[in-house]
Order: structure tokens, then C-alpha cells, then sequence
């Protein structure tokens, strides 16, 4: 099974501290970013990933080349046009060949067990499951809703009320189904409007307690700078 981790994004808001490095190749103690994703999705034992990227293949190309493969089988997608993380997916579509796959933010960094997401996924013949993390504050995120069959009912804005909700935890398993909701050959957000068309449909949550971190503003990546090297891989 494939694991698809999107690291297209432009990283506009490290622009300041990273430069032209791409988002996933931010230094984390003494290794990039992605080495820590990389290793997390070999300890769980799988080893098929496809990075899509634009601007910073190369560079994503050149670092593995010349670093830990970690056992791991990896391909490329080079996007021409950033098409968002929806069109990002679909391209990766003639490279899928089983009827499930999990699709990785190249900026978020989740300890959820792949593959009992993927039994939960399984067994409720999901078109798509999404990791939820669980955030005292969700005023920058937006939160979702489960229902008590943990389906996905609603997803919230962006309003900070001081409690505990769930988030997207930036991890979700597809089945091939997903790729009839995105459109060909024009950007489109997955965020935004695939899994809200999603809702009602076959899209579930699937709560998790593990560590999350997310390293898309400075102050998180100043955090998980921090954190991550002190906590390792689990």
C-alpha cells in the first residue's frame, strides 16, 4: 500500500526563516523535517511512498539521495502548476494500484497507529478517513464533528472558544473512490472542497492521542524544533 505525502506546499509563512528550502527539508535538531515523517512511516511498516512536490523536488530528490532511504521505496511527482492538495492527489492516481492508500501533510507530524486506522477504515468501507488530533485551542485550525458512529458531520471555522475539540490531524486513508470527487487538471484544496463534499458520504474520523505537531507558522516550528528531536520517532 502507498503512502502519498504532500509536500507541494509553498511555506509562505516560514518564507522568512527558511528561505527557498522547501517546508518538509526545515531543519528539526541535526535532520530535515521529512526524515522524521520518513522514519515514522517505516517503523510502521510499510515501505511504498510517492513525495509530491513542486518547486522543491530536486531538492527532496538530492536530499534522499544522499541520505537515509530507511528501506523505503519512494517515487516522485513533480508538480509543473502547484494544483493544491486535491490536485496533488490526483496526479498521483496512475500510481495507485491498491484500493486503499494513505495520504501524509509533508508539514504535520501525528504518532497514529497507520495501521489500525487502516482496519478502522476497512471496516466501515469508508470512502475516506481522516486522523483527528485533539487541540485545547482549534482557533487556528477550525474544528470537526463526529457523530457517535464517527462520522464526519460538520467541519467548523476557524473560532477559537476555549475548549478541547478535534482537528484534522493532517493523515487520512482513501479508498480509489476519492479520485471521482477531485477534478482533473485544475488546482483544487482538499480542505476545502473535496472532504466537505465528502460529508454525509462515507467520510469518517478517526480520533487519535499521539503526539501532533504541525510546523506551518513559526511558533510551531520553533516548538516542534524543540520537542521532536528530545522525543524521537515512536
Amino acid at each position: 500500500m502507498k503512502i502519498i505525502i504532500l509536500a507541494g506546499g509553498l511555506g509562505t509563512r516560514l518564507k522568512g526563516i527558511l528561505g527557498d528550502l522547501p517546508k518538509p527539508l526545515a531543519p528539526i535538531g541535526n535532520k530535515p523535517f521529512l526524515e522524521y515523517l520518513l522514519t515514522f512511516i517505516a517503523k510502521q511498516g510499510f515501505t511504498d511512498v510517492i513525495i509530491s512536490s513542486g518547486h522543491g523536488v530536486e531538492a527532496i530528490r538530492e536530499f534522499l539521495r544522499n541520505g537515509p532511504m530507511l528501506g523505503l521505496n519512494i517515487e516522485y511527482i513533480a508538480e509543473k502548476e502547484l494544483l493544491g492538495t486535491g490536485g496533488a492527489i490526483k496526479l498521483a492516481e496512475p500510481l495507485i494500484e491498491s484500493d486503499d492508500f494513505f495520504v501524509i501533510n509533508g508539514d504535520t507530524y501525528f504518532e497514529v497507529d497507520l495501521r489500525e486506522m487502516l482496519r478502522f477504515h476497512k471496516a466501515r468501507r469508508a470512502i475516506a478517513t481522516m486522523a483527528l488530533a485533539h487541540k485545547e485551542n482549534t482557533g487556528r485550525y477550525g474544528s470537526v464533528s463526529i457523530d457517535k458512529a464517527n462520522k464526519i458531520i460538520a467541519f467548523i471555522e476557524k473560532v477559537d472558544e476555549g475548549r478541547a475539540r478535534y482537528i484534522n490531524g493532517g493523515m487520512y486513508v482513501f479508498s480509489r473512490e476519492i479520485f471521482g470527487y477531485i477534478p482533473a487538471n485544475r488546482v483544487s484544496s482538499l480542505e476545502r472542497e473535496v472532504l466537505p463534499a465528502l460529508v454525509g458520504k462515507g467520510l469518517y474520523g478517526f480520533p487519535g492521542d499521539g503526539y501532533f505537531i504541525d510546523i506551518g507558522i513559526p511558533e510551531d516550528y520553533e516548538k516542534a524544533k524543540k520537542e521532536l528531536p528530545v522525543r524521537g520517532v515512536v
